[in-house]
Parts: structure tokens; sequence; C-alpha cells
């Protein structure tokens, strides 16, 4: 594994955390009710682990990583990319959260087809699968709260 590109990719997902717990922490301050507030709250604690996982991770510990099927809703892959503004309905903040963790997804399963050794390939099927938990998670919410 070339460990200059290794390294650029886990500072890439970093980032990547980073931003996604930049959202979740400004769609908690905006959200109009408390328990979209804490739970917005709770998916920027799940990103900023996801960080720390990632500052922690090491190329030895690459081949530990356990990649298990996360089960797919589908619900984002019929939804419009709409623009975050603090004035968005908390219906409307789980529909870009779903569509910001489908980019992602697909971001790491493309990487993943592209990736030229067996620790790069196996980096970005647990980076596809920890988007796919978030999106999981996200779309079940929806289901759940709105779709009802």
């Amino acid at each position: 594994m070339d460990l200059k590109h290794y390294e650029e990719m886990i500072k890439f997902a970093i980032e990547k955390e980073i931003g996604a717990f930049n959202f979740y922490t400004k769609a908690g301050q905006v959200a109009k009710y408390s328990g979209a507030k804490e739970l917005f709250t709770e998916f920027a604690k799940e990103e900023d682990k996801h960080r720390k996982l990632l500052e922690d991770l090491t190329v030895e510990k690459i081949g530990q990583l356990k990649v298990e099927p996360v089960p797919d809703l589908k619900i984002s892959d019929y939804m419009v990319d709409i623009e975050f503004r603090p004035d968005l309905s908390y219906a409307d903040i789980l529909r870009v959260a779903m569509k910001m963790e489908e980019r992602s997804l697909k971001l790491y399963t493309d990487l993943k087809e592209t990736a030229k050794d067996q620790e790069m390939n196996k980096l970005f099927d647990f980076l596809a699968q920890q988007e796919a938990n978030h999106k999981y998670f996200i779309e079940k919410k929806y289901d759940e709260d709105i779709l009802k």
C-alpha cells in the first residue's frame, strides 16, 4: 500500500466527517423542537466518533475492520437535493441529511471500485458501510416521523 495515498484518503475522510459534524451541529441549533435538536446532536456525536476512529486508524488496523451489510430503504433515491437553510422544517433537514449521506456512500463505493490494493479496497468498503449506516438511520427516522 502506498502510505502517502493512504494518509491522503484518511485525511479526506476525516474532513468529510468534520463537514458532517458541522452540518448536524447547525441542524441541531436551528431545529424548532427539542426532539429534533436531540436527534441532530446525536448525529453530530456519531460523526465525531467516526472522525476519532479515522484519526486512530492505522494500516495495520485496516485488516481488522469488520464490514457487514446494511439495509437500504432507498427513500433518498426518490428525493431531489435541497440546500440547507436555517429556516428548513424538520422533514426538510432530514431530506438534506439523507442526500448528504447518500452522496458520501456513493463516493466511497466508487473509490472502492478504483482501489488498486486490498487494504485500500477494505478501507473504502468500511467507509461506505459507515455512510450506509448513517443513511439507513436517517431514512428509518424519516419513515417513522414523516411518512407514517
